[in-house]
């Protein structure tokens, strides 16, 4: 692959400004890059107009009264259609995309209180053609780019104006404050305070997502790996790759991690960077060769009552 012209590096930085914070204004993005305003609005609108990128609002998983997280890879004997529909129609994935290496697919899965889990995995074990399943449960969620993380905090209380706003972004994640205002019958300054409560305490988060199905520009990388003594220092060093996604899991793996880059080049190079590291004793890499699904709560109604809790001593994240 040759290497990227200065253009493609620079609509890749302006694009990837948008990954954490959606509603980033175009003017401070341009001030950051050394641009005009104009090339970032015209960068991001001819993103938006081919389907290159989604700009989304997620939310956070308590508030959807979903309380645990597993990560499945699976075999499929036979055609894979049949296995690939069935898992992008389930609610309960919000990842699904094909993979190298042993296994065909992998998914996550968000569920809400016991059986919902088990229930939900002997549901893609039934599926036709799946020959194998494996499943690693995340322990907690450190890093996800596309998603709020909540740690369990309590006393955090949304209300219908809150639900309004949330609704509108879902439809509109750039809306000004005072359409959201209106959306929620409230003043515009009224709607830029709780849209700054909501985020500030990770209710939710808009977000500018890569459309990555069918795409090889934006080459991802799943990894497993296996700590050699502190997990938390060698959570300390992986968190320097600046993974897409970083989550402890129990399992075969002690931590499951994305990788990506603006370039296969790249990729190798974070690779390399891992590979290195003492502090981590093994780990197994897949390539994610199409992304099917990226779907983090943007479609989910916010619960009436939305609850945290704690379990084994660690405070339970969001996906």
């Amino acid at each position: 692959m040759q290497p990227h012209s200065e253009t493609d590096e620079l609509r890749s930085r302006i694009l990837r400004e948008l990954r954490e914070n959606a509603r980033e204004s175009y003017s401070a993005i341009a001030t950051r890059l050394g641009i005009t305003r104009r090339i970032v609005t015209q960068v991001v609108q001819e993103a938006l107009q081919l389907g290159e990128l989604r700009i989304t609002t997620s939310i956070s998983s308590d508030l959807l009264g979903l309380e645990r997280f597993a990560y499945l890879k699976l075999t499929v004997d036979g055609i894979m259609e049949p296995v690939r529909a069935a898992l992008l129609a389930m609610p309960e994935t919000t990842f699904v995309a094909d993979i190298t290496g042993r296994y065909s697919i992998d998914a996550e899965i968000r569920v809400g209180a016991d059986p919902h889990l088990r229930n939900a995995v002997d549901e893609i074990r039934a599926l036709p053609g799946v020959q194998s399943l494996t499943m690693h449960l995340y322990e907690s969620i450190e890093i996800n780019l596309y998603s709020p993380l909540r740690t369990g905090q309590g006393g955090f209380v949304i209300d219908e104006a809150d639900r309004a706003i949330v609704q509108h972004l879902q439809q509109d994640g750039r809306a000004s404050f005072r359409e959201l205002g209106v959306a929620a019958g409230i003043s515009p300054s009224g709607a830029r305070l709780r849209f700054e409560r909501l985020t500030a305490n990770d209710a939710v988060k808009v977000v500018g997502i890569p459309s990555r199905r069918n795409k090889t520009d934006f080459p991802s990388l799943g990894v497993g790996i296996q700590a050699r003594h502190s997990l938390e220092r060698t959570l300390e060093r992986v968190r320097e790759l600046n993974p897409e996604f970083l989550a402890v899991t129990i399992g075969d793996y002690d931590m499951i991690a994305t990788l990506t880059a603006d370039s296969y080049e790249e990729l190798i190079a974070v690779t390399d960077r891992l590979r290195e590291l003492d502090e981590v004793a093994a780990f197994e890499t897949w390539s994610n060769l199409r992304i099917l699904k990226e779907q983090y709560g943007e479609g989910d109604r916010i619960r009436a009552t939305p609850r945290t809790r704690r379990r084994g001593g660690r405070a339970d994240s969001s996906s």
